[in-house]
């Protein structure tokens, strides 16, 4: 019985001291060394917590830049392919423009000369340039015959390109004037010497045979003279097409002719359509 009481005794001794403790405690959690303690307890643990949000933020801006380099590759192929599409636009219409300015001076040449013409594009080249021939796409389906004379615009003046050399059904070859087996009998427009243009290697011209009493100047114009010189040689062109410039001139070792050495008019390494003469009428 006395054992009993003892550790009744204790037992209320144990629970009266917890709850004056917790007391002191909870009176003491105001007092300045408890708040001293609290404030150094928030100091040493602020580098951890600031260490943990700063590494939340971090995981969080990795990720935005991460979604910000997928945002700007997405635009730069947009606007990479934009680009390619300008640019294809851009050669669209230049060469639009270029194609409609040459026809305008190959409309402007079928009204002033007075020849049946026939527009052509030219459509094959030689790329070694060792023949000066092209073909054309038009044929005998279009009335191109072998024989027939070429013209093209010279800064839109009507210049002598050759002539056909054999024709298809709907395609035909031309030789122009600077091949070397071409010949043209020619004028000298100032002085009115006449003499043959022939063609040289590297696509130029000379105009040879001329007498050595007949005046020809650097400068003048040649053109087509659009008649024979004796049996020989004979005129399938028409007159006065332009065929060049003269540049220089130089006596011949027979002392008897001379030969003037002469810049196309046309540009035959450039140019892209022509005009078949299907008709002309001899002055």
């Amino acid at each position: 019985m006395v054992s009993s009481s003892n550790r009744r005794s204790r037992a209320g001794l144990w629970l009266a001291a917890f709850t004056v403790a917790s007391l002191l405690m909870l009176l003491a959690s105001g007092t300045e060394p408890v708040l001293q303690l609290k404030q150094a307890s928030r100091q040493a643990l602020e580098p951890v917590r600031a260490a943990v949000a700063g590494a939340g933020q971090g995981v969080v801006g990795l990720f935005g830049t991460i979604g910000e380099i997928d945002r700007l590759r997405t635009e730069n192929d947009q606007l990479r392919s934009q680009l390619v599409g300008l640019q294809q636009r851009v050669a669209e219409l230049t060469e639009a423009a270029a194609e409609n300015a040459e026809l305008r001076q190959l409309l402007g040449l079928t009204k002033s000369l007075n020849l049946r013409l026939l527009p052509v594009r030219i459509i094959a080249r030689d790329p070694s340039n060792l023949s000066w021939e092209v073909g054309i796409d038009a044929g005998t389906d279009s009335g191109v015959k072998i024989g027939m004379p070429v013209v093209g615009s010279a800064n839109g003046a009507g210049a002598l390109a050759g002539t056909v050399v054999s024709a298809g059904s709907d395609t035909a070859e031309v030789r122009f004037v600077v091949d070397t087996r071409s010949s043209v009998v020619a004028v000298d427009q100032q002085s009115r010497a006449l003499g043959e243009v022939q063609g040289q290697l590297g696509g130029q011209l000379v105009f040879a045979k001329v007498p050595i009493t007949e005046k020809v100047t650097p400068g003048d114009t040649i053109a087509s003279a659009g008649l024979s010189l004796g049996t020989q040689l004979r005129s399938s062109y028409p007159k006065g097409l332009l065929i060049g410039t003269v540049q220089a001139v130089q006596a011949d070792q027979n002392a008897l002719t001379q030969t003037a050495f002469v810049r196309p008019a046309l540009d035959v390494q450039r140019v892209e359509r022509l005009l078949v003469v299907l008709a002309f009428t001899k002055d």
